[in-house]
């Protein structure tokens, strides 16, 4: 098996074909992405236990291009996909489907994210720096406090917004809803959890060891002075 599998030369998928899955996996007609790789794991431990995991590789294909199918309705609806493993033993490194994808990309129009499709912003007046006001000098000294001419007072002019330069919206690079290629996860080989579920790693209790402490010469000659008389006198 390839490391990389375009989606394009995988096994076409009929509506024949997802019907057998279906039936393969017993999801069902109705059934979730969760419900797909809980399916599937109870067919891989019924294998196992029967010791016939040399016949597993229909029920991975089968749960790989049904949840592919689940995926890509989930990214034409809303661009993103999500899916919650069912499993306690999750691979970590496909996050429980089995496989990493890679989206074909597209060129979208979106909103632009400063003047939100208004294609103009207000910014600071320049002329009296926010202040709505200044002071005008006349010739020879003095001066009054009138009212910004360009701003009229309010401390804020409308201008062109620079980020979409005035259109509202701009272009922008996001997946599309078609797989372009998948790469099965080596870590799980495909089947989305861990076969072995790792051991819970617990800290030992500390060990309390008796202290041998530095005595002055003082103070050992008084502990066996202080010995030495509680001993019993034998005659």
């Amino acid at each position: 098996m390839t490391v990389e599998q375009d989606a394009t030369q995988q096994s076409v998928i009929t509506d024949e074909n997802i019907e057998n899955f279906e039936k393969l996996l017993g999801v069902g007609v109705d059934y979730t992405p969760e419900h797909i790789l809980k399916c599937f794991e109870a067919s891989y431990w019924v294998k196992k236990e029967n010791n016939e995991l040399d016949q597993i590789d229909p029920y991975v294909e089968a749960k790989n291009q049904l949840l592919q199918l689940m995926v890509s309705s989930q990214m034409k609806a809303q661009r993103y996909f999500e899916i919650t493993s069912p499993f306690n033993n999750t691979c970590i490194a496909c996050r429980g489907t089995g496989e990493i994808y890679k989206f074909k990309r597209k060129t979208v129009k979106v909103n632009c994210h400063i003047c939100a499709n208004k294609k103009k912003i207000k910014v600071q007046c320049r002329s009296c720096k926010g202040t709505g006001r200044f002071k005008k000098r006349w010739i020879g000294g003095g001066g009054i406090d009138v009212t910004c001419r360009t701003c009229q007072g309010s401390g804020e002019v409308t201008v062109k917004c620079i980020e979409c330069r005035g259109k509202g919206k701009k272009r922008k690079i996001v997946p599309d809803h078609e797989i372009k290629s998948t790469t099965p996860c080596k870590h799980c080989d495909q089947l989305g959890f861990t076969k072995n579920i790792p051991m819970v790693v617990r800290k030992k209790k500390k060990e309390y060891r008796p202290v041998n402490p530095v005595l002055s010469a003082n103070l050992a000659d008084k502990i066996k002075n202080q010995i030495v008389e509680d001993l019993p006198h034998i005659e």
